[in-house]
């Protein structure tokens, strides 16, 4: 009964639109009203579902929050867990175990992470493909180009030059203190391949497609890196503050002289060291705040208030793609050349702090060479305590006399390349986009 009513109704709708029309055919006019109509309706009813049922504005706050960092406490404890694992080669790292260590940042009670519903759909990820890379593989998809880019893993060859006098010491090809390498040149940390992504469920990936998660994806890989730079300079400086104010012993003769040669030079390696690694932390800082608050914030902003007024799926998807695009343009994700000195300014300053931290894991390379002559004083066995597993006074002097030429290098190439940073910054000012000028 149901049945014939059905096929009776469409019968009386079929009659209706042919009405008027020669040869009993469809009246155009009739069904292209009744097509926007049924187009109408069915947007309106997705539109329902998506923000409703789907809670797509719930789904694109936790796309600010762990792929863009919008609160991001939960990162600076992930990073801490994995600080030892994002330190290997790309090779070498275990998603399993990563994604432990960001389970466990994501549960502390003591994060904003904790009671969140959609914690569970963040995964960590370890990509093959270098930054770079990545960043011309999106520029691509953006201007439609079709050139293929490898995806083989390109190295920057160009480091630091040996001194004649390293070289005598290390007898190898490599940088190297104390018996212990520096990063070689094929050697790329693993903070430069690990990014975060969201497990996004049917129907809200009809507006967080695969192509927009690509995008996010890109650019929480490179925000991620600025991060973990920032972390381990951070480390890096409380590591060396233990060698700041280290007591100097008084002693006579030609010993004296020795001593105060060292420790002068010690301090002048210290005040060196501690001046690039402020600079680069300055610069890295900097950039961090332009990303967050003079692109993704403002322009987030105005995308989700206009995703709210949208009429149509069509519309509210233009309206994210759109954005989208702006937040990567203004960051210098599609500008040809930016994005690969930006990276090759973060490869550098890792560089440097890898550096660092080699020579400062060798504390007996900062003590003072010398013993104190009166041990029957506090300060004098204080100082005879400290002194016992330091280097010999001539080995010091040598390591140390090295270790300021390599400084005084990294300086210099790192200055070079971020003045590359600022022009490419001021050539994408005047030719794209005067947004670039903040940053520079």
């Amino acid at each position: 009964m149901d049945r014939s009513s059905d096929i009776s109704m469409a019968n009386a709708r079929a009659l209706q639109l042919s009405e008027g029309s020669p040869n009993g055919l469809l009246n155009p006019q009739m069904l292209m009203r009744e097509i926007d109509q049924a187009y109408q309706r069915a947007n309106r009813a997705l539109l329902d579902i998506l923000f409703k049922d789907g809670k797509i504005m719930a789904y694109m706050s936790a796309v600010k929050r762990y792929m863009l960092f919008e609160k991001s406490d939960f990162l600076t404890h992930f990073l801490d867990l994995a600080k030892d694992e994002t330190g290997r080669q790309q090779k070498d790292m275990s998603t399993s175990r990563l994604q432990s260590f960001l389970d466990l940042a994501l549960l502390n009670p003591a994060s904003v992470s904790h009671d969140d519903p959609l914690k569970d759909i963040v995964k960590v990820t370890i990509d093959t493909v270098e930054l770079v890379d990545a960043l011309k593989m999106i520029n691509a998809t953006n201007t439609s180009d079709q050139t293929s880019f490898s995806s083989t893993s390109h190295r920057i060859s160009r480091d630091v030059a040996l001194t004649p006098a390293m070289s005598a010491r290390s007898g190898s090809t490599g940088v190297s203190f104390l018996g212990t390498s520096l990063v070689s040149d094929d050697f790329m940390s693993g903070n430069m391949f690990i990014g975060l992504q969201l497990q996004i469920p049917f129907p809200i990936d009809i507006v967080l497609d695969k192509v927009s998660m690509k995008k996010y994806k890109v650019l929480n890989r490179l925000l991620m890196a600025l991060k973990q730079t920032e972390q381990n300079l951070v480390s890096s400086w409380l590591t060396s503050l233990q060698f700041e104010d280290q007591p100097f012993a008084a002693a006579s003769g030609q010993k004296a002289l020795g001593s105060a040669k060292i420790e002068g030079l010690r301090r002048k390696v210290l005040i060196s060291m501690n001046t690039m690694r402020h600079r680069i932390l300055v610069c890295i800082q900097q950039m961090m705040h332009y990303y967050f608050w003079d692109v993704i914030e403002p322009q987030w902003e105005k995308m989700t208030e206009l995703m709210r007024k949208s009429k149509t799926v069509d519309e509210l998807c233009s309206i994210h793609t759109q954005h989208l695009d702006t937040i990567l343009r203004k960051c210098g994700l599609n500008a040809t050349k930016l994005p690969k000195v930006v990276v090759k300014l973060l490869e550098r300053s890792n560089r440097f702090n890898s550096l660092v931290n080699t020579v400062v894991s060798k504390p007996a390379l900062f003590r003072i060479a010398n013993t104190a002559s009166e041990k029957n004083t506090v300060a004098g066995r204080l100082l005879a305590e400290m002194n016992k597993d330091s280097m010999n006074p001539e080995t010091q002097q040598h390591t140390l006399s090295s270790f300021n030429e390599s400084l005084v290098k990294y300086n210099v190439e790192w200055l070079h390349q971020l003045n590359t940073v600022v022009r490419a910054l001021n050539h994408y000012a005047r030719k794209y986009d005067e947004s670039y000028l903040t940053l520079a």
